[in-house]
């Protein structure tokens, strides 16, 4: 059965725009969702709703930049220029943010996801948006019940947008979620780990804990899924020697890593396929390990 996005459970305007902030791509889009909150809360501002179009509009055209940038779509298998420039057009962004270069088939037989009943809604509110943000003496919306209203269509209709990206990536990662998490483990098993390494004369590696593993990116041809979590090593300086004569030292240590994983994507389940690429993030300790600025001026 196809997903159904058509039909957003009922909730008031302030609960339907907090809702984005947990479905947005990044840090930015939260920023942007905060924004359009705040523009919304201010009641007595004849122009709340203008405001409000600006960061929804701000927020729009980030994850077009961020999920589907032109030379990207362009370069999809299913691309056919349907301007005069050759350019590619909104709808074909907005499908490329949803799916990358997967085939409209693939996307609707194997993962299950239509992507279709977003466009006219979708499509529609972002020409809405654009009209209250390029606001003119008679196109602006003062009545409080008038601006909610046209609010509320542009929040459904950008929840329905990313939740129909959510489930497309939850349809690709789910027959293989295990498989990357041994993946991960793997690949940082016999990684050299060369920023754990410059910390200490030697290290153990003890565990690798994945806490969480994403389709980070669907390119035109390529996927990328990406694990992230933690990586528990035993520091040791000096040699083992130096330990047994109390001249060395151990420490334990817990940094956090990722693993990029990519595949072809004519191949999205095929991990004997992937290129993997891992790294740590020893930050932490180099801060610590940092003179304090009284400590450097003295």
């Amino acid at each position: 059965m196809l997903v159904d996005i058509s039909n957003p459970t009922p909730s008031t305007l302030d609960e339907l725009v907090a809702g984005l902030g947990g479905k947005v791509i990044d840090d930015f889009s939260k920023c942007a969702v905060q924004g359009a909150q705040h523009a919304l809360a201010d009641a007595a501002n004849p122009l709340r709703l203008n405001f409000f179009s600006t960061a929804m509009r701000i927020l729009f055209e980030h994850m077009m930049d961020t999920l589907a940038p032109v030379e990207q779509v362009k370069q999809s298998s299913w691309f056919k220029s349907e301007r005069v420039d050759g350019h590619a057009t909104r709808w074909q962004r907005v499908v490329f943010a949803i799916q990358g270069g997967f085939s409209d088939a693939f996307v609707r037989e194997q993962l299950k996801v239509d992507p279709q009943p977003l466009r006219k809604r979708l499509l529609g509110a972002v020409d809405e948006l654009s009209k209250h943000v390029h606001g003119r003496e008679k196109t602006i919306i003062t009545g409080r019940g008038a601006q909610d209203a046209a609010a509320r269509a542009t929040v459904t209709a950008m929840a329905a947008f990313l939740d129909v990206i959510h489930d497309c990536r939850a349809a690709i990662l789910d027959p293989i979620a295990e498989a990357l998490d041994d993946a991960a483990v793997d690949a940082l098993a016999t990684d050299s780990l060369v920023e754990v390494d410059e910390l200490a004369s030697h290290f153990s590696l003890e565990e690798v804990y994945v806490d969480r593993t994403v389709v980070h990116a669907i390119g035109a041809d390529g996927i990328t899924y990406r694990a992230t979590g933690s990586v528990s090593v035993i520091l040791q300086w000096g040699s083992n020697s130096d330990l047994r004569r109390g001249d060395g030292a151990e420490l334990g240590q817990s940094f956090p890593f990722f693993c990029d994983i990519e595949v072809p994507l004519d191949e999205p389940w095929e991990l004997g396929l992937a290129e993997v690429t891992c790294g740590v993030d020893t930050s932490s300790w180099r801060d610590a390990m940092r003179p304090d600025e009284w400590d450097e001026m003295t």
